[in-house]
C-alpha cells in the first residue's frame, strides 16, 4: 500500500533522499489561481477590475465563507454580476492577469524531464484554457461561464469544487496511466490539500495556509516558481 509522506520536509531529508531512489514521477498537476498566478482568485480579480467587488461579490464570498450560501449558489452569484457582458472583455481583463516569476524555467525544467503537465483549477476556463495553450499542457479543467453569441448568460457550468479537486485528479491518473505515487501536485492554498493527500510528492509554495503546509511534501516559502526545481525529486 502507498502511503505518500507528508510534514513539509526539505531538501536533504533522508525522506527526500528515499523518494528521489525509488520512483519515478511522471505526471505534474497544478493548481492554477496563486500558484501559476499571483492572484489568488481570477473570480475576484475580474470583478475589482470592472469595480463590482466591493459591495457586490465580495459579500457573496462573506455569505459563502460563512456557510449561509453554498458553492454553487456562490459561483453563480459571481457570474450574474457579468450577465449582459461580452465574453472578449473578461477575456482582456483576464490575460492582464500577473503571473509568478519563474513560470517559465519550471515549466522548460519538466518538459525536458518528460513530465506529462496538468492542471485543476477551480477558477475559471477563461484562464486556464489560455495557460493550457501557453505553456503547453496536456491537461486542464475549470469552471465555465456559459454566454451566447458571445454574450454572457450570468450561468456557470461547475466542474470543480473548490475543495473537490481530487476527484479530477483521479481522473487525470486514469487518462494518463499513471499511480498516484508517480504524481508531483503543486499548489498554494486549502483547496490543494486533497490533491495533495493522494500523490506521491507535493509541493506547498509561497502559502500562507498551515493546513497545507503540514500535509506537503516540501513547502518552498518563495514567490519564484524556479525555486522549486532544485527541491523536485526528478
Amino acid at each position: 500500500m502507498f502511503l505518500p509522506l507528508q510534514g513539509g520536509g526539505q531538501e536533504g531529508d533522508g525522506s527526500l533522499l528515499s523518494i528521489r531512489m525509488s520512483q519515478q514521477f511522471k505526471l505534474v498537476t497544478f493548481d492554477l489561481d496563486g500558484t501559476l498566478t499571483r492572484e489568488p482568485s481570477i473570480w475576484e480579480y475580474i470583478h475589482k477590475r470592472l469595480g463590482k467587488w466591493y459591495g457586490f461579490a465580495e459579500d457573496y464570498q462573506n455569505q459563502f465563507l460563512s456557510g449561509k450560501i453554498s458553492y454553487e449558489e456562490f459561483c453563480e452569484r459571481d457570474a450574474q454580476v457579468w450577465k449582459g457582458m461580452e465574453v472578449e472583455k473578461l477575456i482582456e481583463i483576464v490575460m492582464t492577469v500577473p503571473f509568478r516569476p519563474g513560470v517559465n524555467e519550471l515549466m522548460h525544467y519538466l518538459k525536458q524531464k518528460g513530465l506529462k503537465l496538468s492542471m485543476v483549477s477551480s477558477g475559471l476556463s477563461l484562464l486556464s484554457d489560455w495557460v493550457h495553450q501557453k505553456y503547453g499542457f496536456d491537461y486542464s479543467v475549470s469552471n465555465d461561464l456559459l454566454h451566447e453569441n458571445g454574450v454572457l448568460t450570468g450561468r456557470v457550468k461547475i466542474q470543480v469544487r473548490y475543495d473537490k479537486k481530487a476527484e479530477w485528479v483521479k481522473k487525470i491518473l486514469k487518462k494518463f496511466r499513471v499511480k498516484p505515487d508517480e504524481v508531483i501536485a503543486i499548489g498554494d492554498s486549502k483547496g490543494d490539500m486533497d490533491m495533495f493527500q493522494m500523490v506521491g510528492f507535493s509541493v506547498a509554495i509561497d502559502s500562507s495556509c498551515r493546513d497545507l503546509e503540514r500535509i506537503a511534501t516540501i513547502c518552498v516559502p518563495s514567490q519564484d516558481l524556479a525555486d522549486i526545481i532544485p527541491k523536485l525529486p526528478i
